[in-house]
């Protein structure tokens, strides 16, 4: 399946088969998270994986119960890890440089490349960190389009209250919560916008 065809086959899932996510499919989602572009290649992307029937349907509790987080057989909390940018922005700017990337010149003036990062600082990068969760979020689900499985985005949730059920340190922020299974339905693409409508400006 090409990249197109995922694009137009992936749908929002709501309606799941009881059968489980075989768990090689899984890794391939995984994998295809591994591998999405990030912003200095920080890779803050962090993922539970929960399997368990118990917390599904706590989580679903504290997404205003959508029914489908614990009816799917894997629920995936996809977070973004705010250390990342405390302990390896210089590492990953080297490697820039390395590559031919980036001039020694434009590592001198990188914001923050050398400054500590107290918890202050970390929370300055915490939207910077989340658009590449959302990036990876993505090819996981065109990847499970490819495998035959569902998805679907979900953001309305109690983001602290889901932390504190995973138990989870400061510096991992819940981002998104993606159920994962096969799909009992095939809903469609929703109304799209023309490619007019969102050319907002072209300059030449």
């Amino acid at each position: 399946m090409d990249v197109k065809t995922a694009m137009l086959e992936r749908h929002s899932i709501r309606k799941f088969k009881p059968d489980p996510v075989p768990e090689e499919m899984l890794r391939e989602l995984l994998e295809a998270a591994r591998l999405a572009p990030s912003g200095t290649n920080q890779q803050p992307w962090r993922f539970i994986v929960v399997k368990n029937q118990e917390v599904k349907e706590k989580i679903q509790g504290a997404a205003f119960d959508k029914k489908f987080l614990s009816e799917a057989p894997v629920l995936l909390v996809c977070c973004a890890d705010l250390s990342t940018y405390a302990t390896n922005t210089r590492r990953r700017l080297q490697e820039l440089v390395d590559a031919g990337v980036f001039r020694e010149e434009e590592v001198a003036n990188y914001p923050n490349a050398d400054k500590p990062m107290d918890a202050e600082t970390l929370q300055g990068y915490k939207p910077h960190a989340m658009l590449n969760v959302a990036i990876a979020t993505e090819h996981i689900a065109l990847r499970a389009v490819s495998l035959g499985l569902g998805t679907c985005w979900v953001q309305l949730m109690k983001a602290r209250e889901i932390s504190k059920i995973l138990d989870l340190p400061e510096h991992l922020i819940v981002t998104v919560l993606m159920p994962v299974g096969f799909p009992a339905q095939s809903p469609g693409m929703r109304p799209r916008l023309k490619l007019e409508e969102i050319i907002y400006k072209v300059i030449e």
